[in-house]
């Protein structure tokens, strides 16, 4: 036990001293429940008494007190011839009990020590007519006599009586059973104080910030300046509202940012690309083209319309809405292969239901190859297709104009297309082999 203590206060073992322990609910509980134990110590004490005693009983029962009775008598028979003095006899009765009151070495039973626990003097042994009769039993008490016979017509008579075990605990603690009564209804009472005062009261304190800060109200605090476990844990739980409080404002920043970086991409490849077309529609007609060219100034401008909408909606679109990209994808090759002269392979399937921000992401990418073939690559044919599995997309768009877009520094516009990519969560890559075309692939995972 005492090691035990020397454990829990040690600094090598936990790190912290022996007056912060001693303040610590360990050191609390360990008090309360030395005090609870001291009860069941006597109980287990008289419990394991009254097994022994039942053990020891069952021993003497066996014949071994009888042999012993016998072999006395004998020796008395003996005396008795000599005509010993009565005085005599009587020393001589008086030395075979005291050899009984050594049970281990006169009876050979490890049990018999508790028969002097019962009671100072547990054998008697008398001469007495063989007719005399036998006192009654007295209640609580346990009693075993043994006869030996004399030749006189005597016998002499081996009588154990000792308490009943428990009889023994009750007489010992009739002065303290009041006391262990009261210590009892105060164990109780000042448990039940213990636990909701020192624990469950500021347990529940604890609970009700936590669910304060779960609906981001970090205005609420913990105040507990005690030195014991539950108080460091106050005081972490401070400290890590209060670093939720600045995570989730650096979050919302970060998320600000995040999406004002999507709106950027989304205006250069969409709004951008569509009003660089419409401004080399304008400049075809102040040259003197046909009506044509102000017709097509009038479609990008509603395509731009179409565009913003597109935007506005994928920002208020369900989660579980999803949306066909095939038709979208169709008009954007038919007014691309109008608009550039490029001739355009499609080879798309019946239908591709995706989410709604999935589209709007492929969308744009295709917006983009687009717009670099149309501008860059000097191509007179292009190629879009598309695959769809149970969970994978696969986009390819290809080019046989001049290539060498790989080694130049990557523009916004192909950092786009990368950062697009990594958005829908997968991989982009270009082959773009000088005079050997340009293609772009695109491969993700579509969730379902």
């Amino acid at each position: 036990m005492l090691r035990g203590v020397e454990l829990v206060n040690s600094r090598d073992t936990f790190g912290i001293g022996a007056t912060a322990e001693m303040r610590g609910l360990r050191w609390q509980l360990a008090m309360f429940y030395l005090a609870l134990s001291v009860p069941a110590l006597l109980l287990i004490e008289q419990s394991i008494l009254a097994f022994e005693f039942q053990r020891c009983v069952r021993e003497l029962d066996d014949g071994r007190v009888q042999r012993v009775l016998d072999r006395e008598a004998q020796a008395v028979m003996a005396a008795l011839a000599r005509q010993i003095h009565p005085d005599d006899l009587q020393e001589r009765l008086r030395r075979f009990v005291l050899e009984l009151e050594r049970p281990r070495e006169s009876l050979g039973t490890e049990a018999a020590y508790v028969l002097l626990e019962l009671t100072e003097h547990p054998f008697a042994v008398e001469i007495v007519a063989a007719q005399t009769p036998t006192p009654p039993s007295q209640a609580h008490v346990v009693e075993r006599r043994w006869h030996a016979p004399l030749p006189s017509g005597d016998e002499l008579r081996l009588t154990m009586r000792v308490p009943s075990p428990w009889r023994h605990f009750e007489r010992g603690l009739s002065f303290e059973w009041p006391i262990a009564v009261a210590y009892l209804v105060l164990f109780l009472i000042g448990s039940a104080a213990f636990l909701r005062y020192r624990v469950l009261h500021r347990l529940a304190r604890m609970g009700s910030a936590a669910n304060a800060w779960a609906r981001g109200d970090f205005s609420r605090a913990l105040s507990d300046a005690s030195g014991d476990e539950l108080g460091e844990l106050a005081r972490a739980l401070n400290q890590m509202a209060q670093d939720l409080k600045l995570q989730f404002a650096i979050r919302s920043q970060l998320a600000t940012l995040e999406e004002r970086r999507r709106l950027a991409r989304d205006l250069h490849d969409t709004v951008k690309q569509k009003v660089f077309a419409l401004s080399l529609q304008l400049d075809a007609a102040r040259a003197g083209a046909s009506g044509q060219a102000l017709g097509e100034a009038a479609l990008l401008v509603g395509e731009i319309q179409r565009e913003l909408s597109d935007m506005l909606r994928e920002l208020r679109a369900d989660a579980d809405q999803r949306d066909d990209l095939v038709p979208a994808l169709r008009q954007r090759g038919e007014d691309f292969a109008r608009r550039s002269g490029i001739a355009l392979q499609m080879a798309l399937p019946p239908e591709c239901y995706l989410r709604p921000r999935a589209v709007d992401g492929v969308l744009r990418i295709v917006d983009e190859a687009l717009a670099n073939i149309w501008r860059h690559s000097g191509a007179t044919t292009a190629t879009i297709e598309l695959q769809r599995t149970a969970q994978t997309v696969a986009l390819r768009i290809s080019d046989d104009g001049r290539g060498g877009a790989q080694p130049r520094p990557p523009g916004m516009g192909l950092s786009n297309l990368r950062q697009r990519a990594s958005a829908l969560g997968g991989e982009l890559r270009v082959d773009s082999p000088n005079g050997q075309g340009t293609t772009v692939t695109l491969q993700y995972e579509e969730e379902t």
